[in-house]
C-alpha cells in the first residue's frame, strides 16, 4: 500500500508485474507505430497521449482512495425516549417497595434514579417524551425513532421506555437498517405486566345521531373480558338518566362479545343515551364500563310507493299497514295486466316516468312485477337504480307466484337484488304444510327482526309466527348481502335458502322478502307484528335521507357519527325552485371545526345523477362540527351539526407488546428487557464504547467525474487518430 497526499493505493506483486508488462507493451506498440509513420511529430504526440491514458487507467485499477476522518466535536449522547401515550397510565407496575404504580410514574421515577447520573459521567443523557401525531390517543414508535435519528449528531445509543404498544404509523423495525448503518444500538425497557389486568370493558358503543319518530334506535356494542374465566354481567341502557332496558351478558374468558340493544323513543326530541356494563367483583379498571351518546328524534313524513300487478293478499295488507301509519305518505301503482291500472285514493295512473317524479319517494316496494310491456321499462329500472344508489332511497323486493321479478336479472337493478333467483323455478315453491322463517346469527342481532315494540321479550316468537305456504326459489345470496332469515325446510347446493336478506347499495339500501305470507302474521293478533315489521323497514330505509333535510335540499354524511381523524363523505341532494333536481348548479360548503377553525368545502356534481353533489373533508378533532351549505342558482341553505367522537387507540390494562422491541434490539446490537430487569440495560449502556469518528472514503474508480474524464481522453485520442490519417 502506498500513501501520498491523503491518497492510498492498494496493490500486490502480481498487480505490479501486470502493470509493468502492460506499460512495456504499450511503449513497444507506440514505438512501432511512430517508426512506421516516418517519425512524425504529430504521431509521437498522439502516442504519448495514448500512453498517458493507459497509465491513468492502470492507476485507476489500483483502487486509489482518499480517506477523510471526521472527528466528532459534540460529546456522545444517549437519547432516552419516554412513551407518554394513554396506555402508560395503566396501574400494573411495582416499585422496589412493592407499591403499585402506573407505567408512566414508574418510568419517571426510574429516570430520576442513580443510573442516569452514572451514565452522565461519560455521556449526555437527553430525555425526549413521545406519543404520536394524534397526541396521547395513539403510539408511534417509528416516528419517535426516525425523528431521533434525524436530529442527533453524536448518538451513542437510543433507549426506549415504553410498553411497546405501537398502534399507528409503520413498523419500528423498518428503521433497523438505518440504525445499523449509523452504528446506533437501540435498547428498550418494557414497562408493564406481561398479562392484561382482569377487567370488563365496554370498548365501543354506537348509536345513530338521528332517528325518525316510531323508528327504533339500535345501539351496537362490543364488550371485552380480560379475566381468565367467563363472567356474567348485564348491559343497561339509560335514557336521560332513566333505565329503559337491559340484557344479560355472558362474556367468555379472554374474549370479546358484540351485539346490539334497541329502544323505541316515545316522542321526538333530544336524548342522552348512556350504555353501561354492570361491574363485577375484581375489576381493575371500573372507569371503562360506560359510554354516553347523544341523539335526536324528529317527526318526518316518509313517502312510500308500492308497485304490484294483482291485488294479492300481501299487497292489500301492506297497503293498509302503510296507509294507516301517520308517518307515511303512501302511493300505489297497480298494473292489472290486460286491463287498465288500478284507480282510487292514493293510486297513481302509472309508474313515475321521469327521475324527477321518482326522486321524491323514500322507499319503493316492487311486488310481482317485471320488465316488459305494460310493466316497467329499462329507463324506469335505470331511474330506480339511481334513486337507490345516488339519492339514498330504499327498495323492497316482494316476489310473487307469477315470477315476474326474474326479468330483473338482466336489468339495471340486477345488482340491487340481495339474492340470485333460480331461473329454472320462476314460479317458486308451494307446499301444503307451512314453512317458517329461521333467523340467522346476523338476523338474531339485527333490529329489523326485533319486534319488542310489539311486546315480545326476545326473537323466539319468530318460530311461533304463522307459517307461509309459498316462497320464491333462490340459488344463493349475492356477495355483500346480509341474510337475516332462511327457509326452515328448503335447502339447495349452497345450503339453506335465504328468505329475508338486506343489501347496502351506494347510498341506499335494499331488502328481499322471499314469501308472500307476511300478512298471515295478523292471525289472532291483528297488527301486532305485521304493522311493526313494515313500519321498521320503511324507517330503516328512509333514515339516511332525513339526517339533515329542508325544503329542496338534503345532506347525507357518511359516517353520520365520525371519529376524529376520519374522512367524512357528504352527499348533497338539491332540487331547483320548480321541484326538479338541480342541474348545472354550484354547491359550496363551510366546515367549522370544534376549535373554531374554518374550512371551505367544495362539492362536485355526480355525473350519473342530476341534483346530486359530492364532497369530503377530514374530521380533525372531537366535538361539535358545524357544516353550512349554500346552492346556486337555486338559493337553498342548510346547516347541520356532526358529533365528532374522539378516536383513541390506547387501552388501559393491556399487556406489554415486546415482540418489535426485542427484534429491534437484536437487529441493532442493543438489548430489551422487562422493567423489573432494567439494571441489565443500564449496565450495558454504561460500558458501551463511545461512537467512533466518521471515516469517509472517496474511491476514484467509483467517481463519475473521473470516469467521464477518462472517456473524454479516449474521445480526444480517437478523434486525433482520424485527423492525422491513421483511420
Amino acid at each position: 500500500m502506498l500513501e501520498f497526499f491523503n491518497w492510498r493505493l492498494t496493490w500486490g506483486w502480481f498487480d505490479l508485474l501486470l502493470v509493468i508488462f502492460v506499460l512495456s507493451l504499450s511503449i513497444f506498440l507506440s514505438s512501432r507505430t511512430w517508426n512506421r509513420s516516418g517519425k512524425k511529430k504529430s504521431i509521437l504526440a498522439l502516442e504519448i497521449f495514448r500512453f498517458s491514458i493507459v497509465t491513468l487507467t492502470l492507476i485507476t485499477l489500483f483502487n486509489p482512495e482518499k480517506v477523510n476522518k471526521q472527528e466528532k466535536q459534540d460529546p456522545p449522547e444517549i437519547l432516552c425516549l419516554l412513551d407518554v401515550s394513554g396506555s402508560m397510565n395503566t396501574l400494573d407496575t411495582k416499585d422496589s417497595n412493592g407499591s403499585i404504580k402506573s407505567r408512566i410514574e414508574w418510568a419517571r421515577n426510574a429516570i430520576d434514579s442513580e443510573w442516569k447520573n452514572k451514565l452522565e459521567q461519560n455521556s449526555t443523557v437527553t430525555l425526549k417524551p413521545f406519543s404520536s401525531e394524534q397526541g396521547t390517543a395513539a403510539t408511534d414508535l417509528a416516528l419517535a425513532l426516525e425523528e431521533s435519528l434525524e436530529g442527533g449528531n453524536n448518538i451513542k445509543a437510543i433507549l426506549f421506555l415504553s410498553d411497546g404498544d405501537s398502534n399507528t404509523g409503520p413498523s419500528v423495525l423498518s428503521l433497523a437498517g438505518k440504525c445499523r448503518a449509523d452504528s446506533i444500538p437501540v435498547y428498550s425497557i418494557q414497562i408493564g405486566a406481561p398479562k392484561p389486568l382482569p377487567d370488563l370493558s365496554l370498548d365501543d358503543a354506537f348509536a345513530p345521531s338521528f332517528a325518525l319518530q316510531d323508528e327504533k334506535i339500535t345501539i351496537n356494542y362490543r364488550v371485552s373480558n380480560t379475566f381468565e374465566n367467563p363472567k356474567e354481567s348485564s348491559l343497561r341502557l339509560f335514557v336521560n338518566d332513566e333505565l329503559v332496558t337491559q340484557k344479560p351478558l355472558l362474556i367468555p374468558a379472554s374474549e370479546d362479545t358484540a351485539g346490539s340493544i334497541a329502544w323505541m323513543p316515545p316522542a321526538e326530541g333530544n336524548y342522552e343515551l348512556k350504555v353501561s356494563v354492570q361491574e363485577v367483583q375484581g375489576e381493575s379498571l371500573p372507569g371503562n364500563n360506560q359510554k354516553i351518546i347523544s341523539t335526536r328524534v324528529e317527526n318526518k313524513i316518509i313517502k312510500a310507493l308500492i308497485v304490484d300487478s294483482f291485488p294479492r293478499w300481501e299487497y292489500r295488507f301492506l297497503r293498509n299497514a302503510l296507509d294507516r301509519d301517520p308517518g307515511i305518505d303512501m302511493k300505489c301503482v297497480l298494473f292489472h295486466p290486460g286491463i287498465s291500472t288500478g284507480e282510487g285514493k292514493g293510486y297513481l295512473p302509472g309508474f313515475p316516468t321521469s327521475k324527477d317524479e321518482l326522486a321524491s319517494f323514500d322507499v319503493v316496494f316492487l311486488g310481482d312485477v317485471g320488465l316488459g310491456e305494460n310493466e316497467l321499462s329499462e329507463e324506469q329500472c335505470q331511474n330506480l337504480d339511481e334513486l337507490v344508489r345516488l339519492q339514498a332511497s330504499g327498495l323492497v323486493f316482494l316476489p310473487g307466484r307469477r315470477g315476474r321479478q326474474l326479468t330483473f336479472t338482466d336489468s339495471p337493478i340486477s345488482d340491487l337484488l340481495p339474492v340470485i333467483y333460480d331461473p329454472e323455478k320462476p314460479t317458486g315453491l308451494g307446499t301444503s304444510n307451512p314453512s317458517y322463517f329461521e333467523l340467522t346469527a346476523r338476523g338474531k342481532n339485527h333490529w329489523l327482526t326485533n319486534l319488542r315494540g310489539a311486546g315480545e321479550p326476545d326473537r323466539q316468537f319468530w318460530e311461533r309466527l304463522p307459517g307461509f305456504h309459498w316462497s320464491a326459489i333462490v340459488s344463493k345470496s349475492r356477495p355483500g348481502s346480509e341474510v337475516l332469515a332462511v327457509h326452515s325446510n328448503f335447502r339447495n347446493d349452497w345450503g339453506r335458502m335465504p328468505t329475508l336478506a338486506i343489501r347496502f347499495a351506494g347510498a341506499g339500501k335494499t331488502l328481499f322478502l322471499g314469501s308472500d305470507g307476511a300478512w298471515r302474521w295478523r292471525r289472532g293478533v291483528e297488527d301486532k307484528y305485521h304493522y311493526r315489521f313494515w313500519s321498521q323497514v320503511v324507517r330503516w330505509m328512509a333514515h339516511g335521507r332525513y339526517l339533515a333535510e329542508k325544503e329542496g335540499i338534503r345532506l347525507i354524511p357518511d359516517p353520520e357519527r365520525p371519529r376524529s381523524g376520519e374522512n367524512v363523505f357528504v352527499r348533497c341532494i338539491v332540487l331547483d325552485k320548480a321541484g326538479f333536481p338541480m342541474e348545472d348548479g354550484e354547491v359550496d360548503g363551510l366546515i367549522i371545526h370544534p376549535n373554531g377553525q374554518r374550512e371551505s368545502l367544495r362539492f362536485t356534481a355526480e355525473e350519473e345523477g342530476p341534483g346530486v353533489y359530492l364532497g369530503s373533508f377530514k374530521a380533525r378533532e372531537q366535538g361539535d362540527l358545524r357544516m353550512k351549505v349554500k346552492t346556486l342558482p337555486a338559493e337553498r341553505e342548510l346547516e347541520m351539526t356532526l358529533k365528532v367522537e374522539r378516536q383513541t387507540k390506547e387501552k388501559l390494562g393491556q399487556p406489554v407488546v415486546s415482540r418489535d422491541l426485542l427484534q429491534l434490539a437484536r437487529l441493532t446490537g442493543g438489548k430489551s428487557v422487562n422493567y423489573q430487569e432494567y439494571e441489565e440495560v443500564t449496565q450495558a449502556l454504561f460500558f458501551l464504547p463511545d461512537p467512533q469518528d466518521v471515516i469517509q472514503i472517496h474511491r476514484l474508480r467509483t467517481d463519475t467525474a473521473w470516469g467521464l474524464f477518462l472517456f473524454g481522453l479516449l474521445v480526444i485520442y480517437w478523434t486525433g487518430r482520424k485527423l492525422v490519417g491513421m483511420i
